[in-house]
């Protein structure tokens, strides 16, 4: 069987954070039911069962996302490392993230994700200035809290990966950004571009395809002048356009150009095929009445993989379709990815080519 990739969502979309550009939020809030409440543990139980079940000894990489994950509690987190490591009788490698926006971080979430070896991916834009969108309910801000969450986890030697959401302010303030992370010394940086919301405003956050082209130059910019200078910084986009470049595949979803199995799972066993798709009409049933094997064949499942085959002509013969395949649909649906490709792509080949 393939490796396995499932994404947990154990409090559902509640947030102890109203980050102004939350798209889980959003999606949630369009479904007949928003909000699921926290995961049982036995549910997780039965996950991790048809996980390892379907992976028969391959890979599982299983991250816990939200709204905040954290919310699900300690207890939550612990039964849940105890019962990956009791169900795992087939030895499959096992890969655990978990992504937070870090307000809630104290010694013993530290000590809880170093025990297990968990990837923490921490929701920081940048200094106070540029993580001014990450407020509290009551606006106050959270990045102090998220700063010293962080803190904590880097004094524990937890592996950390930085989420940055480009927005307009982050993609003009770039160069700053990425000083002030490198001062801190964040080694794994991941740019999300900001997205439109399906239906609704976007109140002037997201970029369009020349934005998003110029920031990817700039930003490109600073990843190879530490990269050449011996100071390499990590950011998933540019590490995976470096093994695009030199013919191999991208480890990152979309960036080959089509969708791949995923499977998102809510707090009440409702599975979905993308975190950017958790809506009612792609709900490909629910966990406790279904296997891995019996999901990914379901119509739905199929047809949402089949559709982000399907690539303009333009596309295909363009010299650049071999680096970018066509990009992320999602991202494709927010703005002109193409703009923003034939922007970056043909400044940036040369340099990426040099790189390994």
């Amino acid at each position: 069987m393939p490796p396995v990739s499932v994404m947990i969502k154990p409090a559902s979309s509640a947030c102890n954070l109203a980050c102004r550009y939350c798209f889980y939020h959003s999606l949630a809030e369009k479904r007949e039911s928003g909000c699921r409440g926290v995961m049982k543990t036995e549910l997780f139980s039965e996950i991790m069962k048809k996980a390892f079940s379907f992976a028969d000894g391959e890979a599982v990489t299983l991250s816990f996302q939200g709204g905040e994950p954290l919310l699900a509690g300690k207890e939550f987190f612990i039964k849940a490392f105890a019962e990956i490591e009791k169900l795992n009788v087939k030895k499959s490698p096992v890969y655990i993230g978990v992504q937070t926006n870090g307000t809630l971080i104290d010694d013993e979430w530290c000590n809880i994700f170093a025990s297990y070896g968990v990837l923490v991916g921490l929701s920081l834009d940048g200094d106070a200035c540029a993580d001014a969108l990450r407020t509290y309910p009551d606006g106050k801000e959270s990045f102090s809290e998220a700063l010293r969450g962080y803190e904590k986890l880097k004094r524990r030697g937890a592996d950390i990966n930085v989420l940055v959401v480009v927005t307009k302010q982050v993609a003009e303030n770039i160069e700053r950004i990425y000083d002030f992370f490198k001062e801190k010394g964040v080694k794994y940086l991941q740019y999300i571009p900001c997205l439109r919301p399906f239906d609704g405003e976007d109140y002037g956050l997201c970029l369009d395809g020349e934005e998003y082209g110029e920031f990817l130059i700039k930003a490109f910019n600073l990843y190879a002048k530490d990269y050449f200078g011996g100071r390499y910084v990590s950011v998933r986009i540019f590490d995976n356009f470096v093994s695009l470049a030199h013919g191999r595949r991208a480890e990152q979803c979309g960036m080959n150009g089509h969708c791949t199995h995923q499977y998102v799972i809510e707090s009440d066993g409702e599975v979905y095929p993308c975190d950017f798709y958790c809506a009612d009409e792609y709900s490909l049933g629910n966990i406790k009445a279904n296997d891995f094997s019996e999901i990914e064949k379901k119509n739905t499942a199929v047809e949402f993989i089949k559709e982000s085959l399907v690539k303009d002509e333009k596309c295909r013969r363009c010299n650049l379709y071999a680096l970018c395949a066509g990009g992320c649909k999602r991202e494709r649906l927010s703005f002109d990815l193409c703009v923003a490709y034939k922007k970056f792509l043909p400044y940036a080949v040369p340099i990426l080519r040099r790189m390994y």
